[in-house]
């Protein structure tokens, strides 16, 4: 229907251009969490609120070198993807360090059974597989945190750490401009055609 129409978008291709949505820019990831927090507690569900997706994929989508993130904060043909908050990220990167560590404990202590070992050797078996697990969860877990304080260099380096915000309504217009200022957002705008909110 129209309605749904209208609001159509999805993380590979961003929104139609017929979205109203506010903008803004940030200078740390902590600011724009404490901003995600406030609209989600002010009704704004966390499926209205994207992110452009990681930089080296974003240049490759778009075709060229970003310089500046005002090349692509009011451009509604960039691809996007959902927001995800810190504690979430935080609690991925721990399960990715403890997986490995699990798994290989597991395997230290299947093997001693299997070999019918005595307990002193069963213990280190399972402590040498259990360091070897918790180096091997440890490396993943720096790449991955690397690789996030990377992509947040690189936005810094654009001007900002970029955030969208779906609108539908005048109200929420007012709302999220409120919301993400108070949050140390910068060049907070609205984009998108003046119907979209009514």
């Amino acid at each position: 229907m129209v309605e749904q129409e209208r609001w159509e978008w999805s993380d590979e291709t961003g929104p139609r251009g017929n979205l109203r949505e506010a903008v803004a820019l940030f200078d740390n990831e902590k600011d724009m969490q404490a901003a995600v927090d406030d609209l989600e507690s002010h009704g704004f569900s966390n499926a209205a609120i994207s992110r452009p997706i990681r930089p080296d994929a974003l240049e490759k989508a778009v075709n060229h070198k970003i310089e500046n993130v005002a090349e692509i904060e009011d451009d509604a043909s960039v691809p996007r993807q959902a927001h995800a908050d810190i504690d979430s990220k935080t609690q991925g990167t721990t399960i990715i360090l403890l997986i490995p560590l699990y798994v290989a404990l597991l395997v230290g202590a299947g093997v001693a059974a299997a070999q019918g070992l005595e307990v002193w050797q069963t213990v280190v078996i399972s402590v040498m597989m259990g360091l070897i697990g918790a180096a091997f969860g440890g490396g993943l877990a720096y790449f991955i945190v690397h690789r996030r304080s990377e992509r947040e260099r690189r936005e810094q380096a654009w001007g900002g750490l970029l955030m969208w915000v779906r609108t539908g309504s005048r109200e929420q217009e007012r709302r999220a401009i409120a919301i993400l200022s108070r949050h140390a957002g910068r060049d907070v705008h609205l984009h998108g055609p003046e119907s979209a909110a009514a």
